[in-house]
């Protein structure tokens, strides 16, 4: 498994044209090209799901395919695919951490209808997303990305996504 991390120093800089220089490094070690869409999914601190829908001119849906809670921690698990054809765009795994976050958007991720950046932009919770590390799984050739998101300066989201288109 290839993995690329980020130091403090290159997250301080030009965030841009450091991840364009990681990724690239990323490929050549690797071996491998990535498409321009997973480029893109790997870099982007946004709403993976309006992403992922401009990115497959299509609305995407999100299914929970477990969660649970535990010490104060949701761990939840989730396939985005294609509202139009099924495909598979993205895995995530998440941990919430619920001590951090305002009781509303703990409620909503219970209900296990909706995605996370969904709740948090239709609860217009301020965040900061920080991308922690990306690489490629062993064998499988999908990139992945770790990252977190902040609320209040505290880690309130900690996600791995696996890229699969």
């Amino acid at each position: 498994m290839m993995v690329t991390t980020m130091t403090k120093e290159e997250a301080a800089g030009d965030f841009g044209r450091t991840v364009l220089e990681m990724i690239a490094a990323l490929e050549r070690r690797k071996g491998a090209t990535l498409s321009i869409e997973q480029k893109i999914l790997l870099a982007e601190t946004g709403t993976v799901e309006q992403v992922l829908s401009i990115l497959t001119g299509s609305a995407v849906k999100v299914k929970v395919v477990r969660q649970t809670l535990a010490d104060s921690v949701i761990r939840r698990e989730v396939i985005i695919s294609s509202a139009a054809s099924g495909r598979l765009l993205v895995r995530a795994r998440s941990k919430v951490y619920c001590k951090v976050l305002p009781a509303e958007i703990v409620n909503k991720l219970m209900q296990e209808k909706r995605g996370i950046g969904t709740i948090i932009h239709n609860a217009g919770l301020e965040t900061c997303r920080r991308l922690v590390r990306f690489g490629l799984g062993p064998g499988k050739h999908h990139p992945y990305r770790v990252y977190r998101i902040m609320h209040k300066g505290k880690t309130a989201f900690e996600i791995r996504e696996d890229i699969l288109i």
